[in-house]
């Protein structure tokens, strides 16, 4: 199976935390799990010894586009829902 046929979408339930309460900061949390696991994935069939060109191709392309949606998902939104969920514990 390749990473692209992940069921992105059943995955992101399993990585919700139980902790938060807030539902936003809860669903971005779930979905930046389920990237960085696409992204370990990706990397993870980089060390298969027998990979065609076509097929290091496609996986750094993937890795790639994994990348640059894992620095766009960590904006300062992320940061500042954190931030909340923070000040709201040390309350």
């Amino acid at each position: 199976m390749q990473v692209t046929e992940l069921p992105i979408n059943s995955l992101i339930n399993s990585y919700r935390p139980k902790a938060i309460a807030n539902p936003t900061l809860s669903t971005l949390i779930a979905e930046l799990g389920v990237e960085c696991q696409r992204a370990i994935a990706l990397m993870h069939q980089l060390q298969l010894p027998n990979l065609s060109d076509r097929q290091k191709v496609d996986v750094l392309a993937e890795l790639n586009a994994s990348i640059i949606h894992l620095q766009s998902h960590c904006d300062d939104d992320l940061q500042e829902l954190i931030a909340d969920e923070l000040e709201n514990i040390a309350d």
